[in-house]
């Protein structure tokens, strides 16, 4: 199913140089606040839901996130989930957390964020880094 496919491609970009060796959820890092973080994520789904990938690149993805999903990818592979999901409704539920890449020791925000569509929900899982730049994004 090209739905699940596109799914996993995601989640794979999720992982890109930053959540691939995180062990458990941590609390939010120094440095972040809370609602600053759902706010944030809030707009990287409001900007899927409108379809603006221009936006959503070039202002909120980090370098790592721009080279490994660039705006052909997203509208090749995110966009037509967003569009089998239907009109988007509200946010359900919201939740921040932290994260570590081992490699790195780079800490990030991490949001999980439920958004209720016409047709189902979709959880989004975004993390940002000190920049509050998208430097992790999954949906599922």
């Amino acid at each position: 199913m090209k739905t699940r496919r596109t799914g996993y491609i995601i989640g794979i970009l999720m992982l890109a140089g930053m959540l691939a060796g995180c062990a458990g959820s941590q609390k939010l890092p120094d440095g972040f606040d809370e609602e600053e973080v759902k706010a944030a994520a809030e707009e990287v789904v409001e900007l899927l839901n409108d379809g603006d990938v221009d936006t959503l690149v070039d202002e909120k993805w980090n370098s790592t996130m721009k080279s490994m999903a660039d705006k052909d990818m997203i509208t090749k592979d995110v966009l037509p989930i967003m569009e089998d999901l239907g009109a988007f409704e509200e946010f359900d539920k919201e939740a921040v957390t932290g994260s570590k890449d081992k490699d790195t020791e780079q800490e990030f925000a991490v949001a999980i964020i439920i958004g209720k569509y016409e047709k189902r929900k979709a959880q989004f899982t975004i993390s940002f880094d000190e920049d509050m730049k998208v430097g992790g994004f999954y949906i599922k």
